[in-house]
């Protein structure tokens, strides 16, 4: 596996819209070009580490609503405290739940800012190198709807439609090896030998 950068790579099949997580489409790999060659990106680690910044900043959430509720008690139970010693009991679980509350939310930050780490990871597998490429192929050319707007009858009434289409990549060794559903494909395989200075056909 190898680690990149942003800049390093061209990604040639991302997700077209936030739709598309929720569909079988998130199961094909995610594939890139690099200067040295064509790379299965390592999608899984990122959506495990994006899943788990979720979680976090839920409990982040839940654990700030603990600690208002804590303050809320914390001040009605307070003032009667004086008075009423068997009001210590509700005064105390409140800065029970205050104290806990912080004490959690600042362990979920720390543990937030390693899986944000994990998020920000590029890592592929290179699947074909530039020199074994003979030759570039495009196939199965559509116009998919792109649109990624907030409601799913906009989206139909006002479609916003992108050209997808498969690589197929022949090998020196008579191999063919399918990148599907690359966005703009021409234009793309146009930029990646420009941006590589690659000269197979």
């Amino acid at each position: 596996m190898r680690k990149f950068n942003y800049n390093e790579i061209v990604v040639l099949n991302p997700l077209q819209t936030r739709y598309q997580m929720m569909s079988s489409r998130v199961f094909i790999p995610l594939y890139a070009a690099a200067n040295d060659g064509i790379y299965r990106m390592n999608r899984a680690k990122r959506v495990g580490g994006f899943a788990a910044t979720l979680g976090i900043v839920i409990g982040v959430i839940v654990l700030a609503f603990i600690a208002i509720f804590g303050i809320f008690l914390v001040s009605l139970a307070l003032p009667t405290s004086f008075s009423y010693p068997v009001d210590w009991i509700p005064t105390l679980i409140g800065v029970g739940l205050i104290a806990g509350s912080i004490f959690g939310i600042i362990k979920l930050v720390k543990i937030g800012k390693r899986f944000g780490k994990i998020t920000n990871d590029l890592e592929g597998e290179l699947i074909v190198s530039w020199d074994q490429v003979k030759t570039i192929t495009v196939m199965n050319v559509r116009q998919e709807n792109v649109a990624n707007r907030p409601s799913l009858v906009v989206n139909t009434v006002a479609p916003t439609y992108k050209e997808i289409g498969d690589w197929h990549v022949l090998t020196t060794d008579g191999n063919d090896i399918t990148i599907p559903n690359v966005d703009d494909p021409y234009n793309k395989l146009n930029y990646v030998k420009n941006r590589f200075n690659l000269n197979f056909s």
